[in-house]
């Protein structure tokens, strides 16, 4: 059997970042029922922090992947990639300044962990605002896939 690989070239990449995304949003929905009931200790907020952070990278991978996929340009600031898929004019449910926030965290949480804003941190999580980096990047995966979407995708209440 000779199978095109072709065909759907990021068909194993979609189903890998699509598993890690279900995964990040399932501790952050329990981060989040935690926070309402008493404050988070040191290793949860730790693990917010993380979660957080793979989630952006996820989103700033899938944007260099979908960037790659149009023969585009592959700025090599995380800011610059974000700004190059908007450019491109694809029609994505996230703001723009949303996805450059969450970039802008990522980088705080990353590079000036010693002034990271917990209260800000807390914020995205109480409103749930990272289900609008993950509906960022089912966008892409989608656009990756060729509209198809054959593999799961990762629930968003």
């Amino acid at each position: 059997m000779n199978m095109n690989t072709t065909d759907k070239p990021y068909e194993a990449y979609v189903y890998a970042i699509r598993e890690q995304l279900e995964y990040q949003q399932q501790i952050l929905e329990q981060v989040h029922q935690q926070q309402q009931s008493k404050p988070l200790t040191a290793i949860e907020r730790s693990a917010t922090e993380r979660s957080l952070q793979v989630l952006v990278e996820v989103a700033i991978g899938c944007s260099k992947h979908y960037l790659k996929s149009i023969q585009s340009a592959l700025p090599s600031e995380a800011s610059a990639v974000i700004q190059g898929v908007y450019a491109t004019g694809l029609e994505l449910s996230t703001k723009e300044s949303a996805m450059i926030g969450a970039v802008g965290m990522r980088n705080a949480i990353i590079h000036d962990y010693l002034n990271l804003d917990w209260n800000k941190v807390a914020i995205v999580v109480q409103d749930k605002k990272y289900h609008s980096v993950i509906r960022y990047c089912e966008q892409l995966l989608k656009q990756l896939m060729g509209q198809g979407g054959s593999t799961n995708p990762a629930k968003i209440e």
